[in-house]
């Protein structure tokens, strides 16, 4: 069984460097990793960071960290960020810096149309001592590195109860690199508040993750809000083709179901878990992902546009 996961490892290692980005389950609470207009979109000074830990109890799983900070100046009308996101799986390990800018028209008087850019740099790490395998000279007795730069551009819209976003990121290509590079990754979201009565509130939403090589990632997300404090809900994650016609085995399917909280602990605290289950032939692993968020409100307090909903 060790070995199989050790070849397991090692496979998804690979598929990972050349197609996938880390995934997430709490994006619905902040989308600034997978799309840089959303910066600056809680009209406050926020932090957010969170732990992932995917398939626990395998050898060498993917395991992610990350902490975003934005904020708003000029009139609240340019939003600024920073995110640090750090993955690793198996062997392979990869860190990234990310400053976001995000300016913000105001298109009615509840309505926001915000364009992102997201400059930075990235740095693919291979620790051939994970491999456990000596005396093979195409695997790297030690740590190699690169590093290269990356942008991220988007656009998003929303009013008091309703979103919607389109993003681009990995949009930097360098083919003459030896580090095998992440496809181009597009990201498509939208989402809507339903008022069910005072306490109760129902959002739906929907991601969409494309790259037009491996079939399409959909998540179809529903929530409740409790009282304005408690958010529960659930998230179906599953693959399709859609704009290709590709084989798709256990691991392309990708299918899983989420189960998703976060508490407004008092103002400015918030903290997050999800438990992903796949529903694949890898249905005996379970992933873990905490978060915790803190709003750094002003003196004079302004209002935060929807802050509990998007």
């Amino acid at each position: 069984m060790r070995i199989y996961y050790l070849l397991l490892a090692l496979l998804l290692t690979t598929a990972a460097s050349a197609q996938q980005n880390p995934q997430y389950s709490q994006y619905i609470f902040n989308s600034m990793s997978i799309n840089p207009a959303y910066t600056g979109s809680k009209n406050v000074l926020n932090i957010n960071a969170f732990h992932r830990s995917q398939w626990t109890g395998v050898e060498g799983s993917p395991s992610t960290q990350s902490l975003a900070v934005d904020g708003v100046m000029a009139s609240d009308k340019l939003g600024l960020g920073l995110n640090l996101t750090r993955d690793e799986l198996g062997a392979h390990s990869t860190t990234s810096a990310y400053a976001n800018v995000a300016v913000k028209l105001q298109v009615s008087e509840n309505a926001i149309f915000s364009l992102g850019l997201a400059p930075g740099l990235v740095q693919h790490t291979v620790d051939g001592s994970k491999f456990g395998i000596e005396d093979d000279p195409t695997i790297p007795t030690g740590k190699e590195t690169s590093i290269k730069p990356d942008v991220k551009i988007g656009a998003y819209f929303h009013t008091r109860s309703f979103y919607a976003g389109f993003s681009g990121t990995d949009l930097l290509q360098f083919k003459d690199m030896d580090q095998v590079e992440p496809e181009r990754h597009y990201f498509f979201t939208a989402g809507y508040v339903f008022d069910v009565s005072r306490f109760v509130k129902l959002k739906p939403s929907l991601l969409v993750k494309e790259d037009f090589h491996a079939p399409t990632s959909m998540d179809v997300n529903a929530f409740i809000l409790l009282a304005d404090r408690l958010w529960l809900g659930s998230s179906y994650r599953t693959s399709m083709n859609v704009f290709n016609d590709a084989e798709m085995g256990d691991v392309e399917k990708r299918t899983a179901v989420a189960f998703i909280g976060e508490l407004q602990v008092m103002k400015q605290l918030r903290v997050g878990y999800s438990y992903d289950k796949m529903l694949n032939g890898y249905s005996n692993q379970s992933t873990h992902e905490v978060s915790v968020g803190y709003y750094f409100f002003r003196k004079k307090e302004t209002k935060m546009l929807t802050p509990q909903y998007f």
